[in-house]
């Protein structure tokens, strides 16, 4: 089996995989909160859920068989040739079965909450027992050759065609109810993103091995991207264009006895819904709160991307840290990365949890906070901040510790480091590079996740910007503004260097050995001296 040509590209593989599976995932969640909130699922169209279940479960069956099954990978590659790449990945595997479970729990809310008049159709359970039924089929076609791939590309194509059904009586209904109100817009954004990262996923994978075969050996996997994108920005149209003043003003429509049977016996014989007065849906914009309190958010599309964006720079910069460490861990050395990096990043790290974890934590602070900013403005501090400073302490710490442990050559931390601790961190790096004219043993990968976790950041705070009409959150949490412009101004130096200054140089310069096996990490200005 084909083995990846360029690491950037594997990073940015993995990168997009997981953004993928974390949209992807959490874009089931705002529904259910949703039904959770209203205690009611009026407005979700109960066909699309259940032919959903569908897809998921076949999708799963897929990806799993081919990703954990050595036979069916074997069959694979005697089909599309030992040169490709097994189309499936971690993320995948994961994100399937993590939808099959979020469905189940959207169709026991449907058993369990306010549902008016609405059923599953006869048509879509017909479907769904048709789909079944010659899946059951195709195993014991299956069976007697061992057809193992061929047959988990029936639940392939099942997953395509479910795909393309699913939500087309979800489209319909918004149609006819001429409102998007009770489905929710957040889980459509995130879907869409989900399918543009997933797209971009095979594309890397395809310029990596200069094939397109995977984009056909998955065929499941591209017209899943493709078909969620266009039915996406087909509910986008419908919830921001065509109905966008709709929303909230078509009431709940509560059934006589609470609870019917799901299953209708025919179109004709479902009961019209009575014009009595019914309670209002709960309206999408959630209002300022009065004087002297906090504000809230005005939209939940955006405090759904506020979050996403939030989360999504989290992953960035969490798992940005790891090609360094794994980099050190294969090489038993770190020899090429600057140390004083390392422990500037330490205080730098630690300095930034302490203000997150505060004024995150702190009613206090908080309310210092809103008293000079005025109490109209929100708290610039998201939870994924705090987690990410958290984890960043401990990861550099793990550096420091590797520092400590592996071959390290002659070089130590210098007490111009130690002196000035807190200041640009980032410097050290960059001007070691630029005199040893290589970036060998410093992780790109590292970098490049940095870097799209400082894009996502800025515009996580961006998206907070554009709710509350106020830029305020830029300059009252300037420290996380800076910490985005910084980073992304010095990532982009690091990738100059990497790619374009110092490519030809790469792994050309053998790590100094050391005379001694352990060397003492601070050096005094004499020892600086005489090296010199």
């Amino acid at each position: 089996m084909a083995s990846w040509n360029s690491i950037p590209l594997e990073l940015t593989y993995e990168v997009l995989g997981w953004i993928a599976f974390a949209s992807w995932s959490i874009s089931f969640y705002p529904q259910v909160i949703l039904n959770f909130r209203r205690k009611s699922v009026v407005g979700l169209n109960f066909d699309f859920v259940v032919l959903n279940l569908t897809k998921h479960s076949s999708y799963l069956i897929y990806n799993a068989t081919l990703y954990f099954s050595s036979a069916v990978q074997k069959q694979y590659l005697e089909k599309y040739g030992y040169g490709e790449m097994i189309p499936v990945a971690a993320n995948d595997v994961a994100f399937s079965a993590h939808a099959v479970l979020l469905t189940a729990v959207t169709l026991f809310q449907i058993a369990i909450y306010e549902r008016g008049p609405q059923k599953v159709s006869k048509i879509s359970m017909a479907i769904v027992s048709a789909v079944w039924l010659g899946a059951g089929v195709c195993v014991f076609i299956a069976l007697p050759n061992h057809s193992w791939l061929w047959l988990i590309s029936v639940f392939n194509s099942i997953q395509v065609f479910m795909t393309l059904i699913k939500y087309i009586p979800q489209a319909i209904m918004n149609f006819t109810r001429k409102s998007t109100d009770g489905f929710s817009i957040g889980n459509i954004l995130l879907d869409f993103t989900g399918g543009i990262a997933n797209y971009l996923q095979m594309a890397v994978q395809s310029i990596d091995q200069n094939s397109w075969v995977n984009f056909y050996g998955n065929i499941g996997k591209t017209l899943l991207s493709l078909i969620s994108i266009f039915f996406d920005l087909l509910f986008m149209c419908q919830h921001y264009l065509l109905y966008p003043k709709k929303r909230a003003l078509i009431p709940l429509i509560s059934s006589k006895d609470g609870k019917e049977p799901l299953i209708k016996p025919s179109s004709s014989d479902q009961p019209k819904p009575e014009n009595v007065d019914h309670p209002q849906l709960e309206n999408w914009v959630v209002r300022k709160t009065e004087q002297n309190q906090m504000a809230s958010w005005n939209s939940i599309p955006l405090e759904i991307t506020y979050r996403v964006f939030g989360w999504i720079a989290f992953f960035c910069w969490a798992v940005g840290g790891y090609p360094q460490v794994i980099l050190n861990f294969r090489r038993k050395s770190v020899v090429g990365l600057n140390f004083d990096f390392v422990v500037l990043n330490l205080t730098k790290h630690s300095s930034y949890l302490i203000y997150n974890a505060t004024l995150y934590f702190s009613s206090t602070v908080q309310n210092q906070y809103l008293e000079k900013y005025g109490f109209q403005q929100m708290i610039p501090v998201a939870l994924n901040d705090v987690i990410f400073s958290a984890h960043a302490v401990l990861l550099t710490i793990v550096g420091l510790f590797q520092i400590a442990i592996y071959e390290r050559g002659a070089q130590r931390v210098s007490k111009i480091s130690i002196a000035i601790v807190g200041a640009a961190w980032f410097m050290a790096g960059a001007l070691m590079n630029f005199m040893r004219k290589s970036t060998t043993g410093f992780s790109i990968g590292g970098i490049l996740f940095d870097f799209s976790g400082g894009v996502t950041n800025f515009s996580q705070m961006a998206v907070q910007s554009i709710d509350q009409g106020s830029w305020v959150n830029l300059y009252g949490n300037v420290g996380k503004t800076m910490i985005s412009l910084i980073s992304i101004f010095f990532d982009l130096i690091f990738m100059a260097q990497h790619y374009l200054l110092y490519s030809s140089n790469r792994a050309l310069i053998p790590p100094p050995k050391s005379s001694k096996e352990v060397e003492p990490l601070v050096k005094s200005s004499s020892d600086h001296l005489e090296n010199v």
